[in-house]
């Protein structure tokens, strides 16, 4: 049997079909440095985080996005509409 036919369920998805999700992302039209803000004080950086949840919430593929952050372990920047610190608790509570 060839495998590029009929791939084992252990098989990671070709690499192009995980990322097209982003292609949709509200997040490709502002700054990198909006979703991954620099740390300037707990209050500085959550408003900048802030800033970064609100296009998130408007996003089309908001819930895929927080999938792949979750799903990988993604722990800097927003992604989803969820700070890193956020990610981290999910996956503590998950642990």
């Amino acid at each position: 049997m060839n495998p590029a036919v009929n791939p084992s369920p252990s098989a990671p998805r070709p690499l192009l079909e995980d990322w097209t999700w982003q292609s949709r992302g509200s997040c490709r039209r502002a700054a990198p440095e909006v979703f991954f803000p620099e740390d300037a004080g707990r209050s500085g950086l959550r408003a900048r985080e802030e800033q970064a949840k609100q296009i998130c919430r408007r996003c089309p593929v908001l819930l895929r996005c927080r999938e792949y952050a979750l799903t990988v372990g993604e722990t800097y920047g927003v992604w989803g509409a969820m700070s890193a610190r956020e990610r981290t608790r999910v996956f503590a509570e998950g642990a």
